[in-house]
């Protein structure tokens, strides 16, 4: 199954992608227009590389489904940096990860009329459910209360679910470079519309304290390098598989994020440190179980 193993590739490299932009949103890039900008710009960079290999023009509502699809990630990924500089990725990414095949399911049930077979739904399930625990966090009152996590992750989820629904509508019906190409085009002019606002400029070229891109420009681009790769797998993955089981693995994710953030967390503070306490260890870890049994029923 070529398809599983390329979302479990890409997902541990957006584990460490994901990882390196929370540590670089904490202390070093604080205006995630900014931010988000980079990302698209590498992305925009990639994009003229591959022009000359498969650029074919899909015709007038496949060309707007692409920038849509497109400028759907990014509104996503601003949300989503927006909400790790306020919340533990290892509580965020999870809350993420299992949102998002919720929303997925339902456009692609509406739109792409696509069907899970009997395992394929209690893998969904359980994964779905593994991803939620982690949204969970047990009140004084000994009863479990959403986290502040949920309500932040809440439209980033829905925007990347729109994303990949969208992203599989084009995979239909275009190849997959031409696709990628087109979609990368309207996730970098959604990018550039915040550079209209001044104080977005001036982040962006006269940055203060964002001026430590220039220190850290190698962890940066380690970070994107890794976050580049794993968005190409996962589209090429989506070009393959079902949309829904795809957005549903993206709970391994959490698994990755996980044992980073502890092996960081004790042997690294200062790069990254998160409240780790006996109990919320032990939540996560059902949370991987479940996750596991899902992977399971999958392969």
């Amino acid at each position: 199954m070529p398809w599983l193993l390329i979302t479990l590739i890409a997902y541990f490299l957006n584990a460490i992608a994901m990882v390196v932009d929370k540590t670089l949103l904490k202390r070093d890039v604080k205006n995630p227009f900014v931010y988000t900008f980079y990302i698209a710009a590498l992305g925009a960079v990639l994009m003229v590389f591959i022009l000359p290999f498969g650029l074919r023009w899909p015709g007038c509502n496949q060309f707007i489904i692409s920038l849509i699809a497109g400028a759907a990630f990014t509104i996503g990924l601003f949300l989503m940096f927006f909400g790790l500089k306020k919340e533990d990725a290892s509580r965020l990414i999870p809350v993420i990860g299992g949102l998002t095949p919720i929303f997925v399911f339902i456009l692609a049930y509406l739109f792409l009329d696509e069907r899970l077979f009997s395992r394929q739904a209690i893998a969904f399930a359980l994964i779905i459910i593994g991803t939620f625990i982690v949204s969970l966090n047990i009140g004084k009152d000994h009863f479990p209360h959403l986290r502040r996590a949920f309500w932040l992750a809440l439209p980033a989820a829905f925007f990347f679910g729109l994303s990949y629904v969208l992203t599989k509508d084009v995979y239909n019906h275009q190849s997959f470079l031409s696709g990628f190409i087109w979609t990368r085009l309207g996730a970098f002019v959604v990018a550039m519309l915040p550079m209209l606002f001044a104080a977005n400029r001036r982040g962006l070229l006269h940055q203060g304290n964002n001026a430590g891109i220039a220190n850290i420009k190698g962890r940066f681009l380690f970070g994107q390098a890794c976050g580049g790769a794993s968005a190409i797998l996962i589209q090429y993955a989506v070009s393959m598989a079902s949309v829904s089981l795809v957005q549903a693995l993206q709970g391994t994710q959490y698994v990755f994020i996980f044992i980073a953030v502890v092996y960081l967390t004790y042997y690294y503070p200062k790069i990254l440190q998160e409240k780790l306490s006996a109990a919320i260890i032990a939540q996560k870890i059902m949370a991987i179980i479940l996750i596991g049994l899902g992977m399971y029923f999958i392969i």
